[in-house]
C-alpha cells in the first residue's frame, strides 16, 4: 500500500513538474517576443541597405540596423531627410533594429495651405 502511494506521488510530481517547466518555457517565449519598442527622430546621416546612422535633434547619433526593413523602403530615404524611425533594442549586443521607417518633415507649416501669406 505504502509503495503505491509513492508512485502515486512521484506521478503527481511528475506531471506537476512538468507543467511549471512547461509555463516557465512559455513565459521566457513570450517576454522574448515582446521586446519593448524604441522611437527615433533625427536627421539621416548615412544610409545604406543593411543600416543607417540617424543625428538626433536631442544631439548624439544612433546607428540603426535595417534587416527588417524591405528594400523598397530603405531606396526612399536619403542622406539629410528627416525620419522617425520604430524599432526595438535586440539583446545581448544591443543594437537598435528598426521595424519601421517614416519620412517626414522637421518643418510642419504653421498655416493652412489655403490660408493668404502675411508679410
Amino acid at each position: 500500500m505504502a509503495q503505491t502511494v509513492r508512485k502515486r506521488l512521484r506521478n503527481h510530481a511528475g506531471i506537476v513538474l512538468g507543467a511549471v517547466v512547461l509555463a516557465l518555457g512559455s513565459a521566457a517565449a513570450i517576454g522574448a517576443q515582446q521586446a519593448p519598442s524604441l522611437r527615433v527622430e533625427g536627421r539621416v546621416t548615412y544610409v545604406s541597405p543593411t543600416e543607417m546612422l540617424v543625428a538626433l535633434d536631442s544631439g548624439g547619433v544612433v546607428m540603426l540596423d535595417l534587416a527588417r526593413i524591405a528594400q523598397g523602403e530603405i531606396h526612399n530615404i536619403a542622406q539629410n531627410d528627416y525620419v522617425i524611425v520604430v524599432g526595438f533594442i535586440q539583446r545581448p549586443n544591443h543594437r537598435i533594429v528598426a521595424t519601421s521607417i517614416q519620412r517626414t518633415s522637421a518643418w510642419l507649416p504653421t498655416t493652412p495651405s489655403w490660408a493668404t501669406p502675411r508679410f
